[in-house]
């Protein structure tokens, strides 16, 4: 999430583009659960191994690392609305290029698809988390931003749910060009269009961020920042663990002398893991004024951690279970990290939300290490890594300080 100053609330009424706003944190959470859900089908559709399956994770976390500088410079130069246009534009792109590596049958292509989609999905993150919070007076932005991120939960719990409903209409073993999945990205392209065309034809206010002056200097000095580096560090690990989890539940579930539940059943169950970050946001959104944010943060990270050992220990639909139960305990973490990120750095907070942004990279580094352990150890052992992930989180919840107002930055 980036957070960026307001401006003083008028009279005019937001709520009309603050919705159309929320279609863009819809479809990009829809995109990228996904792109999730979709790794065990490419994994048996174009005969991977487990690793080479896991590239798919490498090429979407690849992309913001790639697409933030540059989409803050546009912003400055060409305004939020247009840049959030163009965003959405590279989305399409990826859908259409996507569904036709699919007819295509070429990995490689389905390689680039993703990464061009992942880029207007980085993108439309950097763009529309400060248009919100400059939507309304600095106040109620946080509570704005909770809503958003709400929604794009809804996205990330329904997409898993419409990739198993194709599934179970269209076995993978019965169709030989993979035609459900090739048109849900058809779909895709064609409502990322309705989204262009609303953004076209509504009326949004514009805001055009101010160059920003010195950046090296900006940048020396939030390396600087200890709190700041541990936020990297700690949004590093979180994106890596909550999607190497997410991914590789899926295959625990699937997996015959594991979950024993067909590829179907457990892509459905799957809407359970992202559906726990939407409860999550949820409530926490309605109880952060009255908690200790950092104390939160503490308890979900040993309760995450001990879920997923439970999980190596089980080896059965138990253990499962514990994995699905990792996606609540995740939601309640970014909201912390992030807050405790940004605090105190006045101007430097823009530049320091497209870093944040940046160390999602661990998305792609993390899942693809643990898709290496699964075809050297076994799936079982490969969530040693992921409870390392969790080890580390928990030595940054001990190393961090609770600022006086924590409790009103939420993500």
């Amino acid at each position: 999430m980036t957070l960026t100053t307001t401006l003083p609330e008028t009279t005019q009424s937001y709520r009309k583009p603050l919705s159309v706003l929320a279609c863009a944190f819809f479809l990009w959470g829809c995109l990228t659960s996904i792109n999730s859900v979709l790794i065990p089908f490419f994994y048996h559709y174009f005969s991977l191994t487990y690793r080479d399956a896991m590239l798919v994770n490498v090429a979407f976390y690849l992309a913001p690392f790639v697409a933030c500088l540059p989409c803050s410079a546009l912003m400055a130069r060409l305004g939020y609305k247009t840049t959030l246009k163009l965003a959405v534009g590279f989305a399409v792109v990826g859908c259409l290029l996507m569904a036709l590596a699919m007819w295509l049958v070429t990995f490689s292509l389905v390689l680039m698809a993703i990464f061009i989609l992942a880029m207007g999905v980085a993108a439309m993150q950097v763009v529309a988390n400060p248009y919100v919070t400059r939507l309304g007076s600095e106040e109620t932005a946080a509570g704005r931003l909770s809503l958003a991120s709400a929604i794009n939960s809804t996205g990330t719990t329904i997409a898993p749910l419409l990739v198993a409903g194709l599934l179970m209409l269209f076995p993978v073993i019965q169709v030989t060009h993979q035609e459900p999945v090739r048109w849900l990205f058809v779909v895709l392209a064609a409502l990322a269009c309705g989204l262009i065309v609303l953004l076209s034809t509504r009326h949004l206010p514009d805001f055009r961020q101010q160059q920003m002056q010195r950046l090296s200097h900006q940048a020396q000095a939030l390396f600087r920042e200890s709190h700041f580096m541990m936020g990297l560090l700690a949004i590093f690990t979180y994106v890596g663990v909550e999607v190497a989890v997410g991914t590789t539940a899926l295959s625990y579930l699937s997996d015959r002398s594991l979950g024993n539940l067909d590829l179907q059943q457990a892509t459905s169950l799957i809407a359970i893991y992202w559906g726990g970050s939407l409860a999550g946001r949820m409530l926490y959104s309605l109880v952060a004024h009255r908690v200790n944010a950092l104390t939160v943060f503490r308890i979900v990270t040993v309760i995450a951690g001990a879920l997923v050992i439970a999980a190596m220990l089980f080896g059965n639909l138990w253990g499962g279970v514990c994995l699905l139960l990792v996606g609540l305990m995740n939601s309640l973490m970014y909201p912390v990290i992030f807050a405790q990120s940004v605090r105190n750095l006045g101007d430097k907070t823009s530049l320091a939300s497209a870093f944040l942004i940046m160390a999602g990279i661990g998305g792609a580094v993390l899942p693809f290490l643990q898709g290496w352990l699964v075809d050297a150890a076994g799936l079982r052992l490969s969530f040693l890594l992921p409870c390392a992930g969790y080890l580390v989180l928990m030595a940054v919840g001990v190393k961090m300080r609770q600022p006086p107002s924590i409790s009103s930055q939420q993500a």
